[in-house]
This record gives structure tokens, C-alpha cells and sequence, in this order.
């Protein structure tokens, strides 16, 4: 197992930055409410009960693309299946550790390297709470709206998540992911975990990683255009916006929350860089 080794190298830099300098939980901020603890697990319930009890949906309510749909894909999508195979697999290999780390960076940051117990629970709740409702709302979504994924989507008839290819409205790989990167920033903003421009060096990863993580789900014809930019949304308001106007109330954010989009037209396709100031 060298990847341990690899990881352990490559966080050090940050783990002693923080290191001594703590992540104390400003007492001006409001810490987790006995209803915030009631809406995750309402949330978290809503989104078992989408998953294992709703049945998926047979057919869609709404077919093709829209706007800008047809130009992204004519520009993003991989011509071979292998193609499209690799760039699922990049998508779920990028997705799931951003997921991971943004879930566990800040609390081990705060509770293991700055000492700083209070402010690790804090944070772990309200990690919780910012993906226990985004996939609540994506998964809600996407039974109560069902959409057929691009023609020539390959999905497994025997998925219990979605059997008859009709669940792409919106991508939640890509509201994830940005719900991700977006907490990470919140939280790197607010609290300085890492200090200086090992905090901004977290926010841009994670937001690049988010990005092409909505790219790779348009290459692999997983998803519209359209999807991803919903999806992409969907996760930076709640990874950005719920912790910000719940506890930090947008101290110290001086960073700049940003993401390259893809878009496309008439005259050819590209990236586009979105910012929220």
C-alpha cells in the first residue's frame, strides 16, 4: 500500500501549517441548533427512503435537451464507449475522495492537528447536514422529475437506482461534488485551517476536482449539459451558503468561490469561469 505514504507526504505540508495554531470556534457564531439536528436526520431519512423505497421511475416526463444541450455534448462527448467507460470511472474516482476529504478535513484539522474538540464537532455536524440535504433534494428530484439520459446512455437493467435510464435531471455526482468543494472553501474561508495559501490551495483543488467532475459526467453521456449546471447549483448553494448564513456569517471569506463550467453554442464550445463574490 504506497498510497498511504504518497497521501501522508502530500498532506504534511498543510497538517503543519495548521499545526499549534488551533481553529477555534468563534463565539459569535451560532453553533448547531437541536433543529438542525432534526432536519439532517429528516433529510438523511428522506434520502434512504428515495433510494430503497421510492420505486425509480419507468419513464421519463421529460425528453432531449435544452438551450445549450445538443452544442456541449456535440462538443464534449467521447466517440467510443471505451472513452465514455473511462470517463465515468475518472468521475466516480474524482468524486468519491472529494467527497470523503471534505467531509473529514476540517474536523480532523480542527479536533486531531489544532486540538480543537468543540470545533471538530462542530464542523462534523454540519458536514452532515450539508450532504444529508443535498442528496435528499437530488434524489427527490430526480424521482419526482424524471429525465431521459442522452440518447445512447448506457444504464444497467438491473440498478435498483436507476434501471430504465430516465434519472438525469440533476447530476449528483456533480451536486456532490460541488456541495464538496464548496464546504471546503466555506470552511477553509471561515476558519483558516490550514493558514494562508494552504487554505486558498484547498479551495481551488477542490473546486477544479468538482469541475471536471461535471465535465467527465457530460464526456461519459451520463448527463446533459444542462444537468451538470443544476447540479453544480444545487451543491455550491448548499455547501457554501448553508454554512456561511447558518454559523460563520461570512467572516474572514475573503476567497472568491469560482468554477470553470462548460458551455456551448452554435459556433463551438468551451469553459467558462463562474465566480461568487
Amino acid at each position: 500500500m504506497k498510497t498511504a505514504p504518497a497521501l501522508l507526504l502530500c498532506l504534511a505540508p498543510a497538517l503543519q501549517a495548521a499545526e499549534g495554531r488551533g481553529s477555534a470556534w468563534d463565539e459569535s457564531w451560532p453553533r448547531f441548533r437541536t433543529s438542525e439536528v432534526v432536519v439532517t436526520g429528516l433529510a438523511a431519512a428522506g434520502a434512504a427512503a428515495n433510494f430503497y423505497l421510492v420505486p425509480p421511475p419507468r419513464s421519463p416526463a421529460w425528453r432531449g435537451g435544452i438551450l445549450f444541450d445538443k452544442g456541449a455534448r456535440n462538443t464534449l462527448l467521447s466517440r467510443s464507449e471505451a472513452g465514455r467507460g473511462r470517463a465515468k470511472d475518472l468521475s466516480n474516482l474524482l468524486a468519491y475522495p472529494l467527497i470523503g476529504y471534505s467531509m473529514l478535513d476540517g474536523p480532523i484539522t480542527a479536533g486531531w492537528v489544532g486540538g480543537d474538540k468543540d470545533a471538530a464537532i462542530q464542523l462534523s455536524l454540519i458536514n452532515a447536514e450539508v450532504f444529508a440535504v443535498t442528496e435528499v433534494l437530488s434524489l427527490a428530484v430526480s424521482n419526482a422529475f424524471p429525465r431521459s439520459r442522452p440518447e445512447g446512455a448506457a444504464c444497467d437493467p438491473g440498478s435498483q437506482y436507476d434501471p430504465h435510464c430516465v434519472k438525469s435531471f440533476w447530476s449528483g455526482h456533480t451536486a456532490n461534488g460541488f456541495a464538496a468543494a464548496a464546504l471546503v472553501c466555506a470552511e477553509h474561508g471561515a476558519l483558516g485551517l490550514y493558514g494562508g495559501k494552504a487554505d486558498a490551495a484547498a479551495c481551488g483543488t477542490s473546486l477544479a476536482a468538482a469541475s471536471a467532475v461535471g465535465v467527465l459526467r457530460i464526456v461519459s453521456n451520463d448527463h446533459h449539459a444542462s444537468d451538470v449546471l443544476v447540479g453544480a447549483a444545487v451543491g455550491a448553494a448548499t455547501g457554501y451558503l448553508m454554512p456561511n448564513l447558518l454559523h460563520f456569517k461570512f467572516k474572514k471569506s475573503s476567497g472568491r468561490l469560482g468554477a470553470w463550467i462548460p458551455h456551448a453554442g452554435p459556433a463551438g464550445g468551451g469553459l467558462t469561469y463562474v465566480q461568487v463574490w
